[in-house]
């Protein structure tokens, strides 16, 4: 069996290796399978190498589920805060929306305001206004386009993870409050 391990170890490495982005991961994560190949029941095992890895697969599994765990733990405790400035501002900018949807052009305001305002989806859309879908949907994306402007020339929204707005800062330099006067 010893003869088996030496002539595995080395592709079983380059197997792990290609699965995980660091080397000294993927050699740790070797060792484990070995570990968890000497513990494990091989007694019906008829096939050593199929067997083994099955054990990398299913390491390699583990492993990036519990990264995945610990990232979002990480990313929880860094965001918890952001998290709250993110409602006021964006409810504080959502005081501003109707008044850019207001100043956009006649065919993106009715759109729009049927769109994101009424939340009425954009098929029911179509068919209310006797439009084609891909019609509505591509106007409904460029008067988006043209709220974003409107929005950025008045003020600087910063983002954080996932888009979320985690603050706004008006450019003409008065109180956030008046950001849409």
């Amino acid at each position: 069996m010893q003869s088996q391990i030496a002539q595995l170890y080395n592709p079983l490495l380059g197997y792990v290796k290609k699965r995980i982005n660091s080397r000294e991961d993927a050699e740790d994560l070797t060792q484990d399978i070995f570990l968890k190949l000497s513990k494990s029941n091989k007694d019906g095992v008829d096939n050593l190498k199929s067997w083994l890895y099955t054990i990398a697969k299913n390491t390699i599994t583990d492993y990036y589920r519990k990264k995945k765990i610990i990232n979002e733990e990480i990313e929880d405790s860094i965001f918890t805060s952001e998290v709250d400035n993110s409602n006021e501002a964006t409810e504080e900018l959502g005081k501003c929306v109707g008044a850019f949807v207001n100043q956009l052009p006649n065919e993106y305001r009715e759109l729009l305001t049927l769109s994101e305002l009424k939340n009425i989806p954009q098929k029911e859309i179509a068919e209310q206004l006797d439009m084609k879908y891909v019609t509505v949907r591509s106007k409904v994306q460029r008067g988006r386009k043209k709220l974003k402007d409107l929005f950025e020339g008045c003020c600087t929204v910063l983002q954080g993870g996932k888009g979320s707005i985690t603050d706004f800062e008006n450019k003409s330099g008065f109180n956030k409050t008046s950001s849409c006067d």
